[in-house]
């Protein structure tokens, strides 16, 4: 069954879930990054699968104005050798790779 989950206020479906963390939802990345920066840190969003997968969405290093968004897609609950790391600073593409992490990781 899918579900849509809200990310920087866009909403993401995702199918196959058995559990999210979510403190991204609200985040508004059409405001300054010094504006929100006190809201960046390691752990925003976490989606594990029903196949066992995750996809890990934080910002690193956490609080810090030169970091950026790590999309790590985890199997086999392997974190020192993920699937797919990818990263950006820019708010529409984090929504566009985290699509492409969530395809990937729930099937």
């Amino acid at each position: 069954m899918a579900k849509d989950i809200m990310v920087c206020g866009v909403s993401v479906k995702v199918k196959n879930s058995v559990s999210i963390y979510n403190q991204i939802a609200s985040l508004n990345l059409n405001q300054s990054l010094s504006a929100v920066i006190d809201q960046l840190d390691e752990d925003l969003l976490q989606i594990e699968f029903s196949n066992g997968n995750i996809v890990d969405v934080g910002w690193y290093p956490s609080f810090d104005e030169q970091g950026e968004f790590i999309i790590y897609t985890i199997s086999d609950n392997n974190w020192d050798e993920p699937c797919a790391r990818l990263t950006t600073r820019d708010g529409r593409e984090l929504i566009t790779l985290l699509k492409q992490s969530i395809a990937m990781a729930s099937n």
